[in-house]
């Protein structure tokens, strides 16, 4: 049997805990998945000439209120298994493999564990961000923007030629292009200035510049048109909102 273990502290105990009771957190952030139905995955690893492919009932099981335990088990009896077990607020992720070519997937479980832990980071801090308040005043103020961009990356910068009431749709699509980013800051500047801030693929702040004069709020987003010089930040920490920290 071939097996590893990572720990780590972890903001909230009971929040962690929760997320990888989710398979969703789980099982689809497994390296090597080819297909997922209901409770079966198949999973596929390769080292050099050898590989293991195989199709794994998923069996989900609680321990207390501090373990928690995914057995992924094939039809021939090879058993992967992942275990959560929480002590105060550190995190201890054990994998481990049991059953035919343990040396092809002894790589596979180092793989495994560290997709686990920054899937498991990521859906805590999106969990984390900020689901309510206005934003709209942080926004307007240049000092604060420079602050959220510093403490963010561009994604994407392009020239976009916009009808009334085509931005809306146009900021549908950056929230799906980037919906793995709890948070998503754009600002478009053409015959209008406009600045938006979505956390967890909701508006949460609007600024809008225009004919000299400040707005807050959505209202004037579907009348704008012309082109727009358009960049897109993003951020996998919401604490880049915390601008005055």
């Amino acid at each position: 049997m071939k097996s590893l273990v990572l720990s780590s502290t972890v903001p909230s105990g009971e929040a962690a805990l929760s997320v990888v009771r989710d398979p969703n957190n789980v099982v689809s952030v497994l390296p090597g998945v080819v297909s997922i139905q209901g409770n079966r995955v198949r999973l596929k690893f390769k080292r050099f000439l050898l590989s293991h492919d195989s199709t794994y009932e998923v069996s989900l099981f609680t321990h207390g209120s501090r373990i928690v335990e995914y057995k992924l088990e094939d039809q021939r009896g090879n058993t992967l298994k992942i275990m959560f077990s929480l002590s105060d607020n550190e995190l201890s992720i054990s994998v481990s493999y049991s059953g035919e070519r343990e040396w092809v997937m002894k790589p596979a479980l180092e793989a495994i564990i560290e997709q686990i832990g920054e899937g498991l980071r990521k859906e805590m801090e999106r969990k984390s961000a900020p689901t309510s308040g206005d934003y709209s005043q942080l926004i307007s103020k240049l000092s604060s923007l420079t602050k959220i961009i510093m403490k963010s990356k561009i994604v994407k910068s392009e020239v976009i030629n916009l009808k009334e009431g085509e931005l809306i749709d146009y900021l549908h699509q950056i929230i799906i292009e980037f919906q793995h980013y709890p948070v998503i800051y754009v600002s478009g500047t053409g015959d209008a200035t406009f600045r938006l801030l979505l956390v967890n693929g909701e508006v949460k702040g609007v600024y809008v510049l225009k004919d000299g004069k400040e707005h807050l709020g959505e209202d004037l987003l579907n009348l704008l048109n012309g082109d727009y010089k358009v960049h897109v930040y993003v951020s996998l920490n919401p604490k880049v909102l915390e601008v005055g920290t």
